[in-house]
């Protein structure tokens, strides 16, 4: 089951990374127990495709988490909104399984200049998921600081909690967040 998907995350990225024309962007994230990567790309004006990998160990057992997304971003004068779906496969001590999450972030400038701060979350309902997981939820509240032009540096809080089948609600990571993110 696993190999579908790695092979669709794989092929997702080789076209990303072959629309040179859009903008695309990199982030990385990491905390004591946790890393996560993602890619991203503009595909129409106003829509983003992405895809990321998260590891984390904050459960006190292994976590692995492949995702692929479909984001929409208007364009609004005094707000960063994506609102979208994320499907994501989680690879655990607890069990395996996916799912649909729907969700977004929105993100507002401050009197700070170059700062903007903001919240994100997505959340998978039972309806949605499949293998062992029965939901899962995962939200966030940061700060970031633009560097320079489509870069900028973040911190912040992440909650990142699965209810699993046979093994009820685990908490696979939560606590303070660094990253940063680079566009092209």
């Amino acid at each position: 089951m696993f190999k579908p998907f790695a092979c669709a995350i794989a092929s997702s990225a080789v076209l990303l990374a072959s629309q040179s024309a859009s903008a695309v962007s990199l982030s990385a994230n990491v905390n004591d127990n946790a890393f996560g990567i993602e890619a991203s790309q503009t595909i129409l004006p106003t829509v983003r495709a992405g895809v990321g990998y998260f590891t984390s160990d904050d459960s006190g057992h292994h976590l692995d988490a492949y995702s692929a997304s479909l984001m929409f971003t208007p364009y609004l004068p005094m707000v960063d909104l994506s609102v979208g779906a994320r499907y994501q496969y989680q690879d655990s001590y607890y069990g395996d399984g996916g799912g649909l999450g729907l969700g977004g972030s929105a993100f507002v400038p401050t009197p700070i200049p170059l700062t903007s701060v903001g919240a994100y979350g997505f959340y998978t309902p039972k309806v949605f998921s499949h293998g062992d997981i029965d939901k899962t939820y995962e939200y966030g509240a940061q700060a970031r600081v633009e560097l320079f032009a489509q870069t900028y540096a973040y911190g912040g809080y992440r909650y990142y909690r699965t209810d699993f089948d046979d093994t009820g609600e685990k908490t696979l990571d939560s606590g303070p967040v660094l990253g940063i993110s680079v566009g092209f």
